[in-house]
């Protein structure tokens, strides 16, 4: 066996492949065949998503809608036949970091997505020019705020007329 003998640091990071000195106790190598599990996500929503429809506002002023507009959203539920249970109501505006589709997606795992007054592709979403499409399996509904509705009556029945055939 031969001594080898350098000082060179690029053939040392060639040559020293494993750590000289460990601090700590031996946490191994990660795998390259398990990849690393990401942290997960806790999102804090209104609702309990047990139907997987999640409706996504961005209302830097209130935690989920304004009162009006969360009276008008619990209504429309009702009509439907459904409850804040079968639905979650996630406000972008209260998270400090931006939404990652990816996560979105794993923790909610929605069969509909409503866009209250926001742009899909803040959320990374794409969608054709109209308002309602498919986005891998999911019903995409990109739509008006709750409060625009409120003032203006054509938005509420274009929403309605929608919002009931998708949902039911």
């Amino acid at each position: 066996m031969s001594n080898l003998h350098t000082s060179d640091p690029v053939a040392l990071r060639y040559l020293l492949t494993e750590p000289i000195f460990t601090v700590g106790p031996d946490k191994g190598t990660p795998s390259m065949d398990q990849p690393e599990t990401p942290p997960s996500v806790d999102f804090i929503f209104y609702g309990k998503n047990g139907r997987r429809f999640l409706f996504l506002v961005d209302d830097r002023q209130h935690q989920w809608m304004s009162t009006a507009a969360l009276d008008a959203f619990s209504k429309t539920l009702a009509a439907l036949k459904l409850s804040a249970d079968d639905v979650a109501l996630l406000n972008l505006a209260t998270r400090a970091d931006r939404v990652r589709k990816a996560d979105m997606l794993s923790f909610f795992k929605p069969a509909v997505i409503v866009l209250l007054g926001i742009a899909p592709e803040a959320v990374g979403l794409s969608m054709s020019s109209t308002p309602l499409c498919e986005y891998e399996g999911i019903k995409l509904f990109c739509t008006c705020t709750f409060d625009e509705m409120l003032v203006e009556a054509e938005k509420k029945r274009q929403f309605w007329s929608t919002i009931k055939t998708l949902l039911t």
